[in-house]
């Protein structure tokens, strides 16, 4: 009996050690070509599309007729959800088969938060509200924020930390009045919870992203230069707003946490210009890098992934090293844009189907929830070779919150008490 104990421990090792995070594909939204001034209606519709690393291939997987236009493409959960135009249209990231569409004016961002889809929306001439909350199983529609709550304009980026939502609000499509401000959504209470201006400097604010407890926005101004304003999530209260860029146009950025660097296209020039979060400063010019439309960080391959097109005509995917050069290149769809890395952990042994405990997000940075189907004990987290680095002892209800900000980059199981065993991997 002792001896089949030992042995049954040794295999539970081996198997964790064998498994590991990989990147399955890339998913690759097409925003399309819709002539707005010519009158010529859909000129080439939006697309979903699939690269494939290992053996560099991109395919299309689905596409999307109506929609004038796509603005962003997540995973989660096996699920690939996207926003466009006006509709949130979800897949299966296996067999690419359509299984949800709801239909939502304005749509703009996505973002996960427990079993709720979150989502920005902004339109020409106004909406209703700007950000509301679905059953990310049904897409239906469960809360929103109204104006009369303090969401009065449009939202872009939505970025997910604890439980708080960070909404980009920038005013969009009302160019002559742009604003500049970040919006913090308690997703408990379901209530606004208040607005930091970024001042003169920081208006029009796209993409959002969390580093070391700060939440840092690029705003894309005036389109005539660029700016990155730093903000602390905890207190809520900006840091700085700095000027990155004189000439950014309609600029790509990217948070590439391997190099703790935002990268931006600076328009201009034509290529990548990193901003080191550390020293709140541009820190080089990445010379020879192509001019990006798409870019999004692979950390499990430790390289980047970018798109290019002419917007009517041609589209290509590249692999990019993390000092921007082009490792390879396969042609993609025409204004391929927004990406989202499709996650999976590779072990001997299948994934157990209708497990009894989820986690989110995976991977994490400084904390992941634990969905549980029945009440749990205590929550013991064990790193790749077995050892216990964690435990939480309650309170006990179907939602646990577990710390790992101290947890050093890795892949880890968490082992519910009475309930089963997950894993998540932390950046």
């Amino acid at each position: 009996m002792y001896r089949s104990i030992l042995s049954c421990a040794a295999l539970a090792s081996a198997l964790l050690l064998q498994a590991q995070q990989q990147v399955r594909q890339v998913f690759v939204l097409s925003e399309g070509y819709y002539d707005y001034f010519g009158g010529g209606g859909q000129l080439i519709p939006v697309t979903l599309g699939s690269y494939d690393p290992a053996a560099g291939t991109y395919q299309t997987v689905a596409t999307l007729n109506g929609p004038r236009f796509g603005s962003d493409v997540l995973v989660d959960a096996g699920s690939v959800y996207v926003a466009a135009d006006d509709r949130v249209v979800r897949f299966d990231a296996d067999s690419y088969a359509q299984t949800g569409e709801a239909l939502v004016p304005g749509v703009r961002k996505l973002a996960v938060w427990n079993d709720l889809l979150l989502l920005t929306r902004g339109e020409l001439g106004g909406l209703p509200h700007y950000f509301e909350a679905r059953d990310k199983a049904t897409l239906a529609l469960l809360w929103t924020i109204a104006p009369a709550d303090g969401l009065t304009m449009s939202a872009e980026d939505v970025l997910v930390v604890g439980d708080k939502a960070y909404l980009a609000v920038n005013n969009a499509f009302d160019w002559s009045s742009l604003a500049g401000k970040v919006g913090v959504v308690d997703l408990v209470a379901q209530a606004y919870a208040q607005e930091i201006d970024l001042g003169p400097e920081g208006l029009n604010p796209e993409k959002l992203f969390v580093r070391d407890g700060a939440v840092l926005t690029f705003n894309n101004t005036d389109f005539a230069r660029s700016s990155i304003s730093r903000l602390e999530a905890d207190a809520a209260a900006l840091e700085y707003t700095v000027t990155v860029a004189e000439n950014s146009g309609c600029a790509t950025s990217a948070l590439v946490e391997a190099a703790e660097m935002v990268y931006f296209l600076e328009y201009a020039q034509g290529e990548l210009v990193r901003f080191d979060i550390g020293a709140g400063s541009v820190s080089d010019t990445l010379t020879g890098s192509p001019t990006v439309y798409g870019l999004i960080e692979d950390p499990v391959n430790g390289v980047l992934y970018a798109t290019t097109t002419d917007f009517v005509s041609s589209g290509e995917l590249h692999v990019l090293s993390l000092d921007g050069q082009v490792q390879s290149t396969v042609p993609a769809a025409i204004a391929a844009g927004s990406m989202a890395l499709d996650l999976r952990l590779s072990t001997a042994l299948p994934e157990r189907a209708g497990a009894a405990l989820a986690v989110y997000p995976n991977p994490a940075e400084h904390e992941v929830f634990l969905q549980l189907a029945a009440p749990a004990g205590a929550l013991r987290v064990f790193d790749s070779t077995g050892r216990e680095v964690a435990v939480d002892q309650g309170p006990a209800g179907p939602v646990r919150r577990l710390e790992v900000a101290a947890l050093k980059p890795g892949l880890y199981t968490v082992q519910a008490e009475g309930v089963g065993t997950v894993r998540f991997t932390k950046r």
